[in-house]
């Protein structure tokens, strides 16, 4: 636990005292988020600098490589790796892609193919450094137990982490809303892991949660700064790893039920659309339905944490 608790403060500390830096050194280079046209008017946020989340995955991989525990054996030190690697080679993803938008001043960098290409070339790393640290290739199903896929395991893993890593993606569009649910599923992760006896996994999502509680203080409504794809990729492609590694994969999509409805209402909105030029919902992701309604970002987001929170206390007791 003492560990747990430094891992905890470094996190925090880099993140609480680096954003000032940051947010100043993006408004100085006017690197500044493109607030998208179509959607709620969110005009009085244009200005505010975006790619906050690189501060705080680097304040964790930085944190977690800081602690003795990410090396006391060859277990804690390969899921150490393969935690930072699926964490950081999305984060890069997300960082060219935001990269891309401040510099065409378009509220869309990456074009769909390219950056599905990039996140299969991610998903084919993270398969090949899974194999070489001989980490088996199984999954657990409910009333069934661990089921081996052999090479249809590649799939999965391709499946599990575009999939998440764009749900997460798509959920970060409002202030706090993505930073506040995210926390909350790694709580119940680090519970999981906790009773699993995985330090690897206690010490990353420690320093995660922590830099996440720092961002927070300049990501809550009015935001200072967004995390941008850089973040939101990466929390998704952690999670997607972490269910995996710990050998409850799908019991994500009920922690991460809230990501799930995300991505659902964006898949049923497009799919109206496209065949029978109707929509669904007055606009997808849903969160912005509720902006429709006439919600407050503040009270979108404590409704959309309180159903997190629920989520992760009901999964951690039936799970556990």
């Amino acid at each position: 636990m003492k560990e747990n608790f430094l891992v905890f403060l470094i996190a925090l500390i880099i993140t609480v005292g680096g954003m000032p830096f940051v947010i100043k050194f993006l408004r100085q280079s006017k690197e500044q988020a493109v607030i998208r046209k179509l959607g709620p008017d969110h005009r009085a946020k244009a200005g505010t600098p975006s790619m906050g989340g690189a501060l705080f995955i680097a304040a964790t991989i930085i944190a977690t490589l800081c602690m003795p525990s990410s090396y006391q054996s060859w277990t804690s030190f390969t899921w150490t790796l393969i935690l930072i690697v699926a964490v950081g080679s999305f984060a890069a993803i997300g960082g060219i892609d935001d990269a891309l938008k401040l510099i065409r001043h378009a509220d869309e960098g990456f074009a769909f193919k390219p950056k599905l290409l990039a996140q299969t070339l991610s998903a084919v790393l993270m398969m090949l450094l899974m194999w070489a640290l001989k980490v088996p290739f199984i999954i657990t199903i409910p009333w069934v137990g661990p089921v081996n896929l052999g090479i249809f395991y590649f799939f999965f893993l391709w499946f599990w982490l575009v999939g998440w890593s764009n749900a997460t993606n798509l959920t970060d569009g409002l202030d706090g809303l993505l930073a506040g649910t995210a926390l909350i599923v790694y709580g119940a992760f680090t519970i999981l892991a906790w009773r699993a006896g995985n330090p690897s996994i206690l010490t990353f999502n420690f320093a995660l949660m922590a830099a996440l509680i720092g961002f927070l203080f300049y990501n809550h409504p009015k935001a200072k700064i967004f995390m941008g794809d850089t973040g939101s990729l990466a929390l998704g492609a952690g999670l997607a790893i972490e269910s995996i590694l710990l050998h409850a994969s799908l019991s994500l999509l009920w922690f991460g039920l809230v990501f799930v409805i995300e991505t659902l209402s964006v898949i049923i909105q497009t799919f109206s659309y496209h065949f029978y030029h109707k929509r669904v919902f007055p606009m997808a992701p849903i969160h912005h339905t509720f902006e429709k309604m006439g919600w407050s970002e503040w009270q979108i987001d404590g409704f959309f944490w309180a159903i997190t929170l629920v989520l992760a206390v009901i999964g951690v007791n039936v799970i556990g």
